[in-house]
């Protein structure tokens, strides 16, 4: 289980009591007052006061706010319980990791390190949770994809934190990792996305040499010559796609292509670094991904000229279960998504006016396959999209389906010379279903919510007990209420703020505790 834990009572503020000034007929004849006067201690009046001011916080936590501390990490990497953090000694990568701990897993280059004794250790996240709007109802209350804190279905002194997928009336249904609802896929606004997007792995943290053991390359060049991309090992990876030969009689340009093939299977798999590593089950593989870069043109064809600057182009590619989408990017001011099915002829579902590629200018690029929907944006605007018309999930085929293969990424060039930065790949919340704990909503089981009842998932998927998995009830609970039900009248509100994230605890004899301002942060 994962309880929250209330934080103490505020206490209110002690203010002395306020002096009258002296009035009358005969003030104005009244010789001048010494500037300070001597007010006896009255008893009365300060424990008014007092009494006051602890009156109002009651009420203020009651009505409004009311802070609780976060113990375990259901909620990862969002919000943490108990942990640690630590910096990667091979990538520099900075994780964090659930307590207890004997090691550590570095979720963006596998090595696992083991731990001193003495590590250091910080508490939960202290988070702060509006209590007003939901008592206000109708628009206002729990939307989908909202952070709430409810009171444990098992023992009302304990509250829990999750976030609501599924609302009353509503059938839910997980499959393939993702919430279907009355057999339609729900997507995540994009406050609950940006919360739920997870480093896979990124070019800023590449190992350096001496760590054999985290297994080879991520990235795989073709032709493998290391004077068309360079730099794979480094921050900086630089392409000359202008060296490669073109095929004989061929009228295109010869491509050079980059592809993420990291050797080791996990980097596609439902894996935490703060639950350190792959669960004891079978852990499955993700298929909502996306590629994020920045890409700088340094020159078009060796040269500028106009000819052959306008048949360069950048190609964005997402290979998954048998379909490949990719986006091309012309020097000319282009772009298109491509989808080319299993079986059938590759079809150009969207064209876009982009800005004409420019030498010495950097481009922030992202593709992504998200909620079987694939996007493509440039500099944070998205120009390229699927619809449902062209691509959709068939929820009968997938809920027989399991994913042998991963999902391929790549970036082609051709007639540009380019630098490549900040490459990095990221992953979206798989949920799971864990078949000796899982009790409803898992593929072929769809579970149906009453009134006033809610369906809630961790987002540490792998390590949250939750809507999926409970079956316990407690005493408390009004008749009728079934197991893995979130009722209106549990939740207490929406968590919105992180207030004092993760206390660090000092070694050494004062034994401070230190707060990590540099995390308050929002509740998304």
């Amino acid at each position: 289980m994962d309880p929250l834990e209330p934080v103490p009572e505020p206490v209110g503020l002690k203010e002395g009591p306020a002096t009258r000034p002296e009035a009358g007929p005969s003030a104005a004849a009244t010789p001048a007052q010494p500037a300070a006067r001597f007010h006896p201690f009255r008893p009365v009046d300060t424990l008014q006061t007092l009494l006051t001011g602890l009156i109002l916080a009651f009420i203020f936590r009651a009505f409004f706010v009311e802070a609780f501390v976060i113990p375990t990490g259901s909620m990862a990497e969002g919000l943490h319980g108990a942990h640690g953090t630590r910096t990667c000694p091979a990538c520099g990568y900075e994780y964090h990791y659930g307590l207890p701990a004997a090691d550590t897993f570095c979720p963006n280059c596998h090595l696992r390190v083991s731990l001193p004794q003495n590590a250091a250790t910080k508490a939960g996240d202290r988070i702060l949770v509006h209590k007003w709007p939901y008592l206000l109802g109708g628009s206002f209350g729990p939307q989908r994809w909202d952070v709430i804190v409810f009171r444990n279905p098992t023992d009302p002194d304990e509250s829990y934190i999750k976030r609501v997928v599924g609302l009353p009336g509503e059938t839910v249904e997980i499959v393939d990792g993702d919430v279907f609802i009355d057999n339609r896929i729900v997507r995540k606004t994009a406050a609950a996305q940006k919360a739920l997007w997870f480093v896979v792995f990124d070019q800023n943290f590449f190992p350096v040499d001496g760590y054999p053991a985290i297994g080879g390359p991520r990235w795989v060049a073709e032709p493998a010559d290391d004077t068309v991309w360079s730099g794979l090992s480094s921050r900086v990876l630089r392409c000359q796609a202008a060296r490669c030969r073109r095929k004989e009689g061929a009228a295109d340009a010869a491509e050079a292509v980059l592809r993420f093939e990291p050797s080791d299977l996990r980097y596609f798999q439902d894996v935490y670094g703060y639950n350190r590593g792959p669960s004891a089950q079978s852990t499955p593989l993700v298929g909502d991904v996306r590629l994020l870069a920045e890409v700088t043109i340094r020159s078009a064809g060796g040269q500028m000229g106009l000819e052959r600057a306008a048949s360069g182009y950048c190609r964005f590619e997402i290979d998954r279960d048998g379909y490949r989408f990719s986006v091309q990017l012309d020097c000319s001011g282009r772009a298109t998504l491509v989808m080319a099915p299993p079986s059938g002829q590759a079809i150009a579902v969207a064209a876009a006016a982009a800005p004409c590629l420019r030498a010495g200018r950097a481009y922030a690029v992202e593709i992504a396959h998200l909620d079987y929907r694939v996007y493509f944006k440039l500099d944070g605007r998205e120009l390229l999209t699927t619809t449902q018309e062209h691509y959709a999930p068939q929820l009968d085929e997938l809920r027989r389906f399991t994913r042998v293969q991963p999902v391929g990424l790549g970036i082609a060039v051709a007639d540009l010379e380019v630098e490549v930065r900040g490459l990095r790949v990221e992953r979206d919340v798989y949920y799971t279903c864990r078949p000796a704990y899982t009790q409803r909503a898992y593929a072929g089981h769809h579970f149906v919510l009453g009134r006033d009842e809610y369906f809630v998932l961790g987002d540490n998927s792998p390590d949250s007990r939750d809507s999926r998995e409970w079956v316990e009830v407690g005493p408390h609970v009004p008749p009728g209420y079934r197991p893995g039900t979130v009722r209106l009248e549990q939740i207490v509100g929406p968590a919105a703020l992180v207030y004092l994230p993760g206390l660090l605890l000092e070694a050494g004899p004062a034994r401070m505790w230190l707060p990590d301002f540099g995390r308050v942060r929002f509740v998304r």
